[in-house]
């Protein structure tokens, strides 16, 4: 048998933002307002710039120190391999002077 148990309420993103409208519309508040309000303004430059600042010092920062050697020395593997076998295969010039006589006209 099956225990495993479900949550009885289950609520979605877009319930509960109809939810956050419906009680705007009720207590009449205007959103337009309160968003271009300086204090709004002010946090949201806050967050915005500490939320960069984390980015930047403790994910992306030591993400690239440690992975950006070897990402480069992969793809530059990669890379030389490319070109290689492009160059033996679509540049390739051996043999073409017997294969432009089978074709050539008289």
């Amino acid at each position: 048998m099956n225990d495993e148990r479900k949550s009885r309420l289950h609520i979605h993103t877009g319930g509960l933002i109809i939810f956050a409208i419906i009680v705007f519309i009720l207590f009449k508040i205007d959103i337009k307002e309160r968003i271009e309000s300086p204090q709004f303004q002010e946090n949201y430059t806050y967050i915005e710039t500490n939320v960069k600042v984390f980015w930047q010092e403790h994910i992306s920062g030591p993400l690239k120190a440690k992975l950006g050697g070897v990402f480069v020395d992969f793809t530059n593997k990669k890379l030389e391999n490319f070109q290689d076998n492009f160059s033996k295969n679509v540049l390739q010039t051996e043999g073409i002077d017997k294969e432009m006589e089978k074709y050539e006209i008289e």
